[in-house]
């Protein structure tokens, strides 16, 4: 499979390279594209280069933030490399000590930029950090499997070092995981363990509401997925020999679900071309190419995130299991809750992410928050202007409620 795709894609390099070139040639004269219909073939043609493309890993891209009204600096640094992850640090110039924050990126297609709006808007009052996960393409197969274990071993670890007092938000799939991680380390009394968890439209309990991808995930057994999605990565790739579960799948998985809005898109794409709107030009090319752009996941963690999060649902019936120990949400005692969701979410619908509230029942009343946020998808819940000007603010409110350093209003 993979190499039929890889294939096609070396078959439709002569269209791409003369799609190019006819985009040169018209960007080149800036009075050719005085015209409506020259601009629309130049869109035409940048549209077709865009969409059949391998789009490489973007970056972050996230050189300084306005604090005050005035551009503070930003510096990215990767402070620990793991295998199949790095843990990247934002330090703003003259850093202050301000909350600490765990951003934990899904690996469910997407390479952590496109949480891109979501650490840019935290990183003004925060001291941020990403996990930055990797494709398995570009993993040698001597570094083993990826598993469920393995990731949560990671974020251990990842919380060990950024320090105690850390608050965690997680982004739609690693909502999961993140219930998990402060169950393990509140019942191990760990010192690190996050002062406050924010699970983001995460499928927690997707049996509450189900959508698309719960129906399709209950509709067949796991060897189907097996047999239908998974592949080996080819030669040619660091990670040659890989069972995989391919990016330009998921991609395909994705535009699927709603593909009537990704034509609306192209087709406003081509009509703001045509009256020269920059501006909306600008805003689906820089979307279209973090969203093409996916890495591949490997199977052990692909197929366990299928059954136990989508077809057993281990979280919330208490069987999930780290290191042959289970996981158990009662013991979550000291751990303050912030769920977030989209009215529209239809990936990980109102509820999903709820349910964590009565699943830690055992936590203190006040240490439990929700803010379910009206007239976003899926995708609003962590970019664009509501989450900016609506959603961060509430998350930045219960981040300072319970940072112990800077005077919460409770202490573990």
């Amino acid at each position: 499979m993979y190499l039929l795709y890889n294939n096609a894609s070396y078959l439709m390099e002569p269209i791409r390279k003369l799609m190019q070139s006819l985009r040169t040639a018209l960007r080149s004269n800036p009075q050719t594209l005085e015209f409506g219909a020259l601009r629309l073939m130049e869109g035409l043609a940048d549209m077709y280069e865009r969409s059949t493309r391998t789009v490489a890993k973007p970056e972050f891209n996230i050189d300084s933030v306005m604090i005050n009204k005035e551009d503070v600096p930003v510096y990215q640094t990767t402070v620990v490399k793991r295998p199949f992850c790095n843990l990247v640090h934002f330090t703003k110039e003259n850093q202050k000590k301000e909350p600490k924050v765990l951003i934990i990126a899904p690996v469910s297609g997407h390479f952590a930029t496109l949480l891109r709006d979501t650490a840019r808007r935290m990183i003004p009052g925060h001291d941020v950090y990403i996990t930055d996960w990797k494709s398995a393409r570009d993993i040698p197969l001597e570094e083993g499997d990826f598993k469920l274990d393995k990731y949560l071993t990671y974020l251990i670890d990842f919380l060990h070092h950024i320090g105690p007092n850390t608050h965690v938000m997680a982004v739609c799939q690693p909502a999961v995981q993140v219930m998990a991680l402060a169950a393990i380390m509140d019942e191990g009394n760990d010192p690190c363990m996050p002062a406050s968890i924010i699970p983001m439209g995460g499928p927690i309990d997707p049996r509450v509401k189900k959508t698309q991808v719960n129906e399709l995930a209950e509709r067949y057994p796991l060897k189907w997925f097996e047999k239908n999605f998974l592949t080996f990565v080819p030669e040619g790739y660091v990670g040659a020999g890989r069972r995989v579960y391919p990016g330009f799948i998921q991609l395909t998985a994705f535009i699927n679900m709603n593909p009537d809005a990704h034509y609306k898109a192209h087709i406003q794409f081509l009509e703001d071309k045509i009256l020269n709107n920059k501006a909306g030009v600008e805003k689906h090319t820089t979307f279209y190419d973090e969203y093409l752009s996916v890495l591949d996941m490997d199977d052990i963690y692909y197929l366990e995130t299928v059954e136990k999060v989508f077809q057993t649902y281990e979280l919330p019936r208490g069987i999930m299991k780290y290191k042959g120990c289970s996981i158990d949400l009662k013991a979550v005692r000291r751990c303050a809750l912030l769920t977030i969701e989209g009215e529209n979410d239809d990936i990980s619908a109102p509820g999903q992410s709820f349910a964590a509230h009565a699943l830690c029942e055992n936590l203190p009343r006040k240490l439990h928050g929700h803010h379910l946020q009206a007239g976003v998808g899926h995708y609003g819940v962590f970019s664009g202007s509501k989450w900016r000007s609506q959603i961060a603010p509430k998350i930045e409110e219960f981040i300072k409620k319970f940072d112990k350093d800077i005077g919460s209003h409770y202490k573990c």
